[in-house]
């Protein structure tokens, strides 16, 4: 069997970058992107501004209570898209096997690496290399043999960085991560595990299978099987997708 490289590829704090990017002046601050007053929302926030807890969708008037200086950006869904379109044709250089999750992150399987390539990790370096040289934006990676590896993976070196998983490396990392931080594991899922005593990937991994099931039903077995680095979920691309 080939050996499956994967990569995850998201822009960094995107709809704020690119209003940054536009506006010097807005350079260095706390941005949203979003309304202000009562019923705003946050859409994205700086990386200025999440250092204050500001994240996206949450109201504007709690944004606002953490961060008093936060200055609100209507966003600019055009100009998104264009850059979206560019990220994907750099994409679309190195490999036709591309999975969009939104307008700033893809799944790509590199398992065939391209000539000239000898990794997925300098290959993934390549890449952001591209899209920062092309729309001064920037990017972070993560690099694994599966999709949920690699998607975790990305967030580790955020933002700007990529950061690899491999098969030998990834029970011992998946045990020492917060359950909390596991994609796919949302707030009200995070307190089931809590309630239970889980709250590191290594409590997750001494649980039996029937036990979870009793809790989490259908769930269950993909909780039992990410703790443990197993995802064969393909990265389908576009012609396999019925939208993107």
């Amino acid at each position: 069997m080939e050996k499956r490289r994967i990569l995850h590829i998201d822009m960094d704090a995107f709809f704020a970058s690119v209003e940054q990017r536009d506006n010097p002046k807005l350079r260095g601050k706390p941005i949203a992107v979003g309304s202000g007053g009562l019923r705003g929302v946050v859409a994205a926030a700086s990386y200025e501004a999440r250092k204050y807890g500001v994240k996206s969708a949450m109201s504007s008037v709690k944004a606002v209570q953490l961060c008093p200086k936060l200055i609100f950006v209507k966003p600019q869904f055009e100009s998104y898209k264009k850059v979206s379109v560019t990220i994907r044709e750099i994409f679309q250089r190195y490999t036709k096997i591309i999975e969009p999750i939104s307008l700033d992150e893809a799944y790509l399987d590199v398992s065939a690496l391209p000539i000239g390539f000898k990794s997925a990790t300098t290959l993934a370096e390549k890449i952001r290399k591209d899209i920062f040289k092309e729309t001064r934006l920037t990017a972070s990676a993560g690099v694994s043999f599966n999709k949920f590896l690699a998607k975790t993976a990305s967030d580790v070196n955020k933002p700007n960085g990529q950061f690899v998983i491999t098969q030998s490396e990834a029970e011992l990392f998946l045990s020492q991560l917060e359950i909390r931080k596991f994609y796919g594991v949302g707030k009200v899922t995070a307190i089931k595990f809590q309630k239970m005593g889980i709250l590191y990937g290594s409590d997750l991994q001494k649980q039996k299978l029937s036990l979870l099931e009793q809790v989490f039903g259908n769930s269950a077995q993909t909780y039992f099987n990410i703790c443990r680095g197993i995802d064969s979920r393909l990265v389908k691309a576009n012609s396999e997708r019925k939208s993107v």
